[in-house]
């Protein structure tokens, strides 16, 4: 795979696990519920939004 593809789609990537992150947190937040199913979520999205970053800065620091 073409290292340019591959830096786009882990930024388009980490952005959307990032918004999906903030709009599970923002569920969790403003819901009436105790449920905790939505900031498991929010945390998981986030997590992966940053792997997926650090990922591509190795990648990127390797030429």
């Amino acid at each position: 795979m073409d290292k340019k593809l591959r830096n786009k789609l882990f930024i388009i990537s980490s952005i959307g696990l990032l918004v999906a992150g903030a709009v599970f947190l923002g569920i969790s937040i403003f819901d009436d519920s105790s449920d905790t199913g939505y900031l498991a979520a929010a945390l998981g999205c986030i997590v992966l939004s940053n792997l997926f970053n650090l990922i591509r800065q190795m990648d990127n620091r390797d030429n």
